[in-house]
Order: C-alpha cells, then structure tokens, then sequence
C-alpha cells in the first residue's frame, strides 16, 4: 500500500513538473506567434494592443516560472539537450529567413518572422550556456563575455571612424556590421558577464553564511535602484518624457539581461512587433471626391496641409518608399470640407515633402518633379481632373521644405547649437522667395477666372519663454526657430505680393497655435498642440517599417489637437471675410516685378540643382563633427549604464540559485 501511495506520489510530481517545466514555455511561444502574426497582417490598433497584451500575460508567466525554479539544469548537471538543440534549430531558421529575404524573396512579413525566430534562439541558447554546471565553466563565462563586449566596442569605434568616408555597398555592410555587434555581441556578452558575475556573489555570500545578510553590495545595489527610480520621476514631473521612458527602458532592459528569464528576449520581441505594425488607415470618403461638387476646397501644399504628425491617414498615402503624401482625416482642411456649410467637396492634393517643384505645372515651368506616388505635380492633377466641379477656394501652404523644415529640425535636434548654421537657412530665402512667386503664378493661370487663393502661413511652433520644460532646446536654438519661421512666413507673404495675381495672406494662421495656449514652451508638452519628438512607422513593405529614418516623421508638426486650433482659426477667419467665397471677376493678372527674382544665388540651396552644393550636405557634416565633439557625454552615459549594470547584478545575487525541486522531465532517473 506504500509503495502504491508512493508511486501515485510520484506520479502527481511528474506531473506537476511537466507542467511547470513545459507549460509556461509554451504560453510564451505561443504568445509571441500571437502578437507576430497580428503584427504582420496590419490589424487595426486595438487588436494589436489586445495581442500585445496578451504576450504581456504569456511572458510574465514565464519569467516568474523562471525567478521561481531558477536555470534549466538537471540537479547537479547541465541543460537538457532538447534546450541545446531547440536553439539551434530557432537561430538557424531565423537566419535562414533572413538570407532568403536579403536574396530578394518577396514576403512582407519574412524579417519580423526571421528576427523574431533568431531572437528565440539566441534567448534559449543563452539560458543553456548560463544554466551549465556551477564551478566549471566561470572563468570560460568570463573570457567569452569580455571577448564580446570588446568586438563590440572594436566594431562600433571602426564604424565610427570609416562610415563618413564611405558609400554604397560598404556603407551598408558597415551598418549591418554595427547592428549586429549591438543587437547580437553585445547582449549574448552582458548575458555571460552577468552570469559570471551573479554566482561570484553568490558564492561569497555562501561563503559568509547566513548572518551576513544581504551584504554591503546588495544594499548598494538597492540603493542605485532607488536612486534611478527617483530619476526618473523627476524626469517625467518636469515633462522629460521621452528621457524618463529611455532611462526606464533602460533600467528594466539591464535587469532583463541580468536575470536570464527571457525578459529580455520579450521586451526586443515586443518592440520590435510595435515597429513593424502598421498604422491604422482610413478608407476615402466620399467628401474627397470632387467630381460634380459646386463648392470644392481645393488644399494645396505640403505637410502641413496634409495633416503629418496627426496620426493616421487616408488608404496609400503613408506606404513607405511608394507614396509618403501623408493625407489625415484629421487636417484642417478635411474639417474645413466636412463641417462647414460653405463647402461640399474637398480636392486634397497637398503632401508631405512637397516643395515648390512639386506643386509647380509642367509646361514652361523650367524644373518639376513629381513626388512617388502620385500621378502628376499637383497644379497638374488640379487641371487634369476628368470629372468636371466648381473650386471655390484654395488654400496653399508651401515654402517650408525649400527653406530647409526638415534639415533645420534635424540640426537643431542633434548636438551643438543650430543658430550657429543661422546664414545658411536665411541665405536660402530669396531663391524660396522666388520659387513660390513662380508657383503662385502657375496656381492661377490653372484655375477659372476669379477663384480665391488664400497663402497660409505656418504656425510658430515654441512660445518664447526664457525657460522651458521638456524641450531638449536652448533659449537661443528656440529663438532661432522662432525667428526663423517668421522670416519664411514673410518670404511666403512677399510672393504672393509678387506674384501680383490676387492671392490673399490668412496672417492670423501663424498665431493659431498661440491663440489656443498649444505651443510647445506654453505648458505641459503632452497637451501642446505640436509634436516634439513623435515617434512612430510607416506603412508599406518591412525594409521601411524597420528603417530608423522613418520612425520620426511626425516630429515637429501639428497634432490633432493642433489642427483642431487651425480649423477654429480658418473659419473665424472666413466668417469675418464672407465676401471672399463670391463669385467674382479677377482683380490682378499682371505681371509681378522681380525684384525677388534677381537676387543671388545662395552659398548653397536647399535642393540640389546642377552646380550648386547641397545645404543638408553641409549641415550633416557639422552635425557629425557635433556629435564627436561631445564623446565625454557619451563615456559617461556608458559609466552610469555600467554602474546600472552592476547594480542589477548585485540585486539579482540576493535572489536564490534555485527554486523548490521538482522532478521535471530533464530530472527523472533513467530505465535500468
């Protein structure tokens, strides 16, 4: 009767092993098939946050399983074999996946699946190496984790110094060779280093027994987490944001590393899940279609009109490297076309990255280029509408790409000061002036007799305080751009002047930010209606979700809450001119003078024209000697992640080796 209670018990513990040894393993895997495959279909927000979530679930499980039972290991043994041979069979598959898709297999969803199976790999194999037998194999740990961390500082020293001074293919494969010491040596070698490090200190605590308590170490430990945590509060109480959410990520991604639970592995996953997923898209309304509208809003411009930055867009307008217009249904000029009795259609031809050359008509134009994607410049598409409709107004906004937007925000978010570039932006101006003058003129003669055209200004993004929070800008960069959007807004205002072809100038629009207390410096950055940094992909094939140029492109323009405050300003402004919708004869078709015309060339243009240097050209090479500049900084970011570093050993070295022992399947005596 024993031995029969015995062998039940018995039973019920093989069980209960098997259990714990595959159950919470296998919610992880199937966790993260979950959230890839939601990923990879382009499923509506929700659901992929539902997905996320549940991976969220799957992983906490796991990685408490693991704090609880410790390192796969048969007690006083190694690994399991099966873990060994899983690995390699995830890493070589994920591998495989990747070489297939770089030798130009078609298949959207290849890199996410081939990183995330390489990731999984790489994750099990580090579990079989930390988990080996305590006493053999440290100093084998120790070599090997210093041998990593040194190819990866060799690595990114030599990419440092050669990738300025080269292009094309080796410029590529400097890249590939930087992200592969980041995202693969560097882990697997704090992986083994922590190891290393965690059951030396274990050991020295074994060795001073049970009265030593935690020890001077752990409590040091302790007291740098707590010191960072009240970092980060701080940051984030005085709108640091995105620096409170950095050092955050940072200290949970050292604790990852450290505690060798796949936490690690869950948070890149998870990440990289997000990035790989495409925005949401919203089908054309009807209200976009002209044809046959009496009333038709014709918008005209660039981002800004386009409604970049507000967070999701028209079907085919944000697929990148196809067509980067851009086009929100939260823009003002769709609230304009929809929620205003004065209009009943809405022509939207405005897109994000649109300068001059891309608005301008073709015929006698000189220089024109239509922008990926789209059928023709946008006079062109105006004029060549095949369904006949009636503008009743248009509105432009433009200027802003040929006086350098986006290489200015560029500048002044890198290191160093972008006043001291100051010349190089204003000297632009009178070429900008005189481009628009020519696209003003271009605009009416492809309209009917007496449509109105009304020139919006940009809004000043920064109120101008002498301090501000949360903004990684001084008071003299703020200035500049302060200045400097004011100089092109009259740059835009003198062409329509020059133009002389009857365009009106919306001034109150450059303070329509203020008016409504939205800009950035006039309080919390989270309620300002303009994006800082905004971070966010794109729609379209894998290579350009993953590409880091394309995660900011909502930076530094209006939100939905800033179109919002546009909408208002627009239609005050059109209620206080109703005469403006009138059907009326032309007032000015003259010839403007040129004055703006004949101003010379710029030390260097903003678009590259034959025989005159690019000003991004000169730019980002300040912006790399900025960066170098301020190597100190980045030693002692490096010191404080290191120190970080050791204290999440020093954390994880109080916690137990192993959990309460069980016979899991890897444990069970073998058949005689």
């Amino acid at each position: 009767m024993n031995g029969d209670e015995s062998a039940e018990q018995a039973g019920r513990r093989d069980r209960r092993g098997i259990l714990l040894w595959w159950g919470p393993r296998v919610l992880f895997v199937v966790g993260a098939v979950v959230l890839v495959v939601e990923s990879s279909r382009g499923v509506p927000l929700s659901e992929l946050y539902g997905a996320l979530i549940f991976f969220g679930v799957c992983s906490v499980v796991f990685v408490v399983r693991q704090l609880w039972v410790g390192h796969q290991r048969r007690p006083g043994g190694d690994p399991p074999q099966w873990l060994v041979w899983a690995a390699a069979f995830l890493t070589a598959a994920g591998v495989l996946v990747l070489v297939v898709h770089g030798a130009g297999v078609e298949g959207d969803a290849l890199p996410l699946v081939g990183s995330v199976l390489l990731l999984l790999g790489l994750g099990w194999f580090v579990e079989a190496w930390r988990g080996a037998k305590p006493g053999q194999p440290r100093k084998a740990l120790r070599r090997w984790g210093v041998a990593l961390c040194a190819l990866t500082v060799v690595t990114a020293g030599a990419v440092a110094v050669l990738l300025p001074k080269v292009k094309g293919g080796l410029f590529l494969a400097l890249l590939i060779a930087l992200g592969v010491a980041l995202f693969v040596a560097l882990p697997l070698g704090l992986n083994v280093l922590s190891e290393w490090g965690v059951r030396r200190l274990r050991e020295r605590k074994s060795a001073a027994g049970p009265e030593a308590g935690f020890g001077v170490v752990g409590w040091l430990g302790i007291a740098w987490f707590v010191v960072v945590f009240l970092a980060v509060a701080c940051l984030w109480y005085f709108d640091w944001v995105l620096a409170a959410v950095l050092v955050a990520m940072a200290l949970v991604l050292l604790l990852a590393i450290v505690s060798n639970t796949h936490a690690d592995v869950a948070l890149v996953l998870a990440a990289l899940c997000v990035l790989a997923a495409a925005p949401p898209e919203h089908p054309k309304p009807q209200a976009l279609h002209p044809a046959g509208g009496e009333r038709v809003l014709v918008a005209i411009g660039d981002s800004y009109m386009s409604g970049e930055g507000a967070g999701s867009y028209f079907e085919g307008t944000d697929d990148g490297g196809r067509n980067e217009c851009r086009r929100s249904p939260s823009a003002y000029a769709v609230g304009l076309a929809t929620g205003n009795r004065r209009f009943d259609r809405l022509l939207f031809l405005a897109c994000s990255g649109a300068r001059t050359f891309n608005v301008i008509a073709k015929p006698g134009a000189g220089f024109f280029k239509v922008q990926r994607g789209e059928p023709g410049t946008q006079i062109d598409q105006l004029a060549s509408q095949a369904s006949p409709f009636r503008p009743a107004l248009v509105i432009v906004t433009l200027g802003g790409n040929d006086a350098g937007f986006a290489v200015l925000g560029e500048a002044c978010i890198a290191p160093g000061g972008c006043e001291e570039q100051e010349s190089v932006f204003t000297s632009n101006l009178p070429k900008v002036r005189g481009a628009l003058t020519a696209t003003f003129r271009s605009l009416r003669k492809a309209l009917p007799a007496g449509v109105p055209i009304v020139a919006v200004p940009y809004p000043q993004p920064f109120d101008t305080p002498d301090s501000c929070k949360g903004v990684a800008l001084t008071k003299t960069e703020r200035d500049f751009i302060h200045r400097f959007v004011d100089e092109v807004d009259k740059t835009m205002f003198d062409a329509a002047t020059d133009a002389n072809v009857d365009i009106e100038y919306l001034a109150e629009m450059k303070d329509s930010l203020k008016a409504h207390r939205l800009q950035l410096c006039q309080g919390r950055k989270s309620d300002a209606g303009i994006n800082f940094v905004d971070i966010a992909s794109v729609n379209g094939f894998a290579s350009q979700r993953f590409s880091p140029a394309k995660w900011i492109h909502n930076s530094l323009h209006p939100n939905e809450r800033g179109h919002e405050a546009m909408l208002d300003t627009f239609t005050t402004w059109l209620d206080d001119h109703p005469e403006l919708l009138e059907r009326r004869a032309p007032t000015g078709q003259g010839q403007a003078t040129s004055q703006a015309l004949s101003a010379p060339e710029p030390e260097c243009s903003m678009t590259k024209n034959p025989g005159n240097p690019h000003c991004q050209d000169r730019i980002r090479a300040w912006e790399l000697e900025q960066t170098r500049g301020r190597w100190p900084w980045l030693l002692l970011v490096l010191f404080g992640l290191a120190v970080l570093w050791a204290a999440s050993i020093a954390v994880f070295s109080l916690l137990p080796g192993t959990g309460p022992s069980y016979r899991g399947p890897a444990s069970r005596p073998r058949a005689r």
